[in-house]
């Protein structure tokens, strides 16, 4: 009789905030997407499909959640290799944002957005600290080195 495996998740939470600065930061992470899409080489950003339709898929997700709710709380679970996964997709896309911002002297995003900005880092950051030492360490690491990223 064979066993079924199931894959151990992690929870995400990202919220309560106000849902203003999530509707704002999304439309600047669409921008920003697009902007990786057209012109990947001028971007310095090269993306999985995979990871491109799971940032579309989160986002989406936020928008309608954003859209129907004055606060915005959001949950779920998520496999923490995935996490890690798309969260060095998120660094990379981070870190050459702000070498860019940096050249031309303005914010890496919208300030109405910053809050959220910083609950969605923070929340991935924390779940995979709780996962382990190697992903404890690679999440002090990189908490340590993302772009505009505020103590706690």
């Amino acid at each position: 009789m064979g066993r079924t495996t199931y894959a151990r998740s992690v929870r995400l939470q990202i919220g309560p905030l106000p849902s203003g600065g999530v509707t704002i930061w999304i439309a600047y992470a669409r921008t920003v997407i697009g902007q990786i899409l057209a012109h990947p080489d001028q971007v310095g950003v090269h993306l999985e499909p995979e990871v491109i339709e799971a940032f579309d898929g989160y986002l989406a997700e936020w928008e309608q959640l954003a859209a129907t709710n004055p606060e915005f709380l959001w949950v779920t679970e998520i496999e923490p290799d995935r996490v890690e996964f798309l969260g060095q997709s998120f660094l990379a896309i981070a870190d050459n944002l702000a070498r860019a911002a940096e050249t031309r002297g303005y914010p890496i995003s919208p300030t109405e957005g910053e809050e959220f900005y910083q609950a969605l880092v923070k929340s991935f950051l924390d779940a995979l600290a709780h996962e382990g030492r190697s992903r404890l360490e690679f999440s002090e690491q990189v908490r340590d080195r993302w772009p505009g990223l505020k103590p706690d």
